[in-house]
């Protein structure tokens, strides 16, 4: 087996993406002609940029997948990625938000693209709220931690390791977090340059409602991992221990839970690029093809981080891939009241990945130089 792992080639493991990139080019250009091909194109490079540290965090919880949930995850889980994230979630936006049926939702979409972006730029705050809030719990789950052994950035880990024994820390930032912003949050915000009167209630509710199914998936963990031992999830040492646990465990040997938790992970890093996607194109084939593309991308690359065990083999990739997430739940937070530019919400998703790579391989070096000289 592993062999083959070995002598199958990094292309290889893009085929996917390259055949439905293939397709969503050929009904682009029907659809829309050269300009659906480039505003297309263009979502499929954003949503690989954007999501570069999911395919890290995917990573984590894939690798105990038996092989037959991983194939799901390309299957299965890309028709939820695709249709489920991509088009069905945005109508599902207006017709929340409006007095619209989902039909007649549906027919804003494909019929008048302008009206539609208005309707789902008006609903920004609201599922920047509830997406900021959940990922912000994910990278506190991480950083306060008390029997993580291995640090990154130590003047921060180190410190908030310490501090984590002293309560849930997590629990209680997320909450003052929620607490500040409705305490000061503007009764008005500018939604395309048009200043719009809010309610707070619709920043502060999807922000509580984002800790809760945080809080639902940790209590579906619990569950999970109490297979007729006890198990203590803060007495293991990292995010991933955790997931390994759940992976691992009677309940999950099948692979479903695993299946079910990766889908809600992977659907809260999608929020940013669905809404971020409106400043290429307001057109919803145009934006599913696009952003369904990269997604495919994306999980080819987080089958390759498997197989090649990318993540085990650098120590401190899982930890830059935290430190994205939890950039990317301030920038959402943030994007909430004021737009934050693409480049800079990129420039969160891959930097800190990248440094924790260059690091790991110094490490990895430095650790086969020492072997070599005892």
């Amino acid at each position: 087996m592993s062999e083959q792992i070995k002598q199958k080639s990094t292309l290889s493991y893009f085929n996917t993406f390259f055949l439905f990139f293939g397709i969503s080019v050929i009904i682009e250009f029907f659809y829309m002609g050269v300009l659906g091909i480039v505003q297309g194109t263009t979502l499929t490079i954003l949503e690989l940029s954007l999501s570069f540290d999911n395919a890290v965090v995917n990573a984590l919880i894939l690798v105990n997948m038996p092989p037959l949930w991983r194939k799901r995850f390309l299957t299965w889980g890309m028709l939820i990625a695709v249709f489920g994230v991509r088009l069905i979630f945005p109508i599902l936006i207006v017709f929340a938000t409006t007095d619209l049926s989902f039909v007649e939702s549906f027919s804003l979409a494909i019929n008048n693209p302008a009206e539609y972006e208005k309707v789902i730029m008006a609903s920004h705050h609201i599922v920047m709220a509830f997406g900021g809030v959940f990922l912000l719990m994910i990278f506190l789950s991480f950083l306060f931690n008390e029997n993580k052994d291995v640090h990154w950035i130590a003047s921060i880990e180190e410190y908030a390791s310490r501090w984590s024994s002293v309560g849930d820390l997590k629990i209680l930032i997320a909450i003052l977090t929620v607490a500040l912003i409705g305490l000061y949050a503007p009764s008005e915000i500018s939604i395309d340059g048009v200043i719009t009167k809010i309610d707070k209630a619709d920043i502060v509710l999807p922000m509580i409602y984002g800790i809760l199914l945080y809080l639902s998936i940790e209590f579906l963990r619990g569950i999970l991992e109490d297979d007729g031992q006890k198990h203590d999830s803060d007495d293991m040492e990292t995010e991933r221990e955790k997931i390994e646990h759940v992976a691992s465990s009677k309940l999950a040997k099948g692979g479903l839970a695993s299946f079910i938790y990766l889908e809600l992970i992977d659907m809260s890093f999608s929020f940013d690029g669905v809404l971020g996607a409106f400043a290429v194109s307001q057109n919803i084939i145009i934006i599913m093809l696009g952003l369904g593309a990269g997604a495919f991308a994306v999980r080819n690359l987080t089958i390759l981080m498997v197989d090649r065990g990318t993540v085990a083999e650098y120590r401190y990739l899982e930890h830059g891939a935290m430190w994205s997430i939890g950039l990317l739940a301030i920038s959402m937070i943030v994007q909430i009241f004021v737009h934050l530019p693409h480049g800079l919400i990129i420039a969160f998703a891959i930097i800190p990945i990248a440094i924790a790579f260059i690091q790991s391989v110094k490490e990895n070096k430095l650790d086969g130089e020492n072997k070599i000289d005892i």
